[in-house]
């Protein structure tokens, strides 16, 4: 049996180099999952198939605000 590659469309090679959303995440030290969702739906906007562009842009923007919410949320707290 095949193993189907469900996330092949998040994948490129660049100069040897796999860039995808992890990666990139990994280069920059990226640690807020909003903010991985948010670089996941920038690079990969409409291409995914089953989303087309504006849904992604709404879920990236629904995604920054959330992150501005946490980031509140830890000021009151600290």
């Amino acid at each position: 049996m095949q193993k189907i590659d469900a996330g092949k469309h998040y994948r490129y090679s660049y100069k040897g180099v796999n860039l995808d959303p992890f990666r990139i995440a990994y280069i920059y030290k990226i640690e807020s999952f909003a903010m991985m969702t948010i670089l996941k739906k920038c690079l990969c906007a409409g291409k995914r198939g089953h989303k087309d562009y504006s849904q992604d842009l709404r879920d990236i923007i629904s995604a920054a605000e959330r992150e501005l919410e946490i980031i509140a949320e830890d000021d009151k707290v600290m």
